[in-house]
């Protein structure tokens, strides 16, 4: 069964016992690659919960009004992205908290103190090469190489061509990798 009958369901099946499970079944399968999604993009594990909740909420009134012309998955990421970009409009908008990322456990673990020493500090690395990107950029990284999307469902969940996320996915990792090395100097050393 495809993602899209999964969720909607054939005409005259819908019942209010029905569309609740459908919509536990939706935050079940989909809440934590939203909310991983929307840590990576913020750094903050209560605003990335925050708007995790704001998605579902926004999905679960909008979820009629869905047509299937995308994926489920790229959908909520749309709504996702939408919202964190919205939390970003507020009066007040908080920034990425490098303290917290920092703080992250890599979930890997080592017998090898020193190897796992160096797992921590490459992530911190790549948290703080990631979090000095564009969100544009970083959406693009964090869709792709953490949630696995494929261009189409990126493209969708942006709202732009195939060609462009593949020139755009491209810039943005060049600008991590520009990012990520300027961390692995040795202080003191310039080009």
């Amino acid at each position: 069964m495809t993602d899209q009958a999964e969720w909607i369901g054939s005409a005259g099946e819908h019942t209010v016992a029905s569309d609740l499970r459908s919509l536990d079944a939706l935050y079940r399968r989909y809440r934590a690659p939203i909310q991983h999604f929307l840590y990576e993009l913020c750094g903050s594990v209560d605003i990335a919960e925050e708007l995790t909740q704001i998605t579902f909420m926004k999905a679960c009134t909008g979820l009629l009004g869905f047509r299937g012309e995308c994926s489920i998955s790229s959908w909520l990421f749309r709504i996702a992205r939408n919202a964190y970009l919205d939390s970003l409009r507020r009066p007040d908008p908080r920034r990425i908290e490098t303290d917290e990322l920092l703080a992250l456990p890599d979930g890997t673990t080592f017998a090898d103190p020193a190897r796992a020493y160096a797992a921590a500090e490459q992530r911190s690395q790549i948290m703080l090469a990631l979090a000095q990107l564009p969100e544009r950029q970083r959406t693009m990284l964090l869709l792709r190489d953490a949630e696995g999307l494929a261009y189409a469902e990126i493209a969708d969940v942006l709202g732009i061509s195939l060609a462009a996320v593949k020139v755009n996915l491209f810039r943005a990792r060049t600008a991590f990798r520009a990012a990520y090395t300027a961390f692995e100097r040795p202080e003191g050393e310039y080009e």
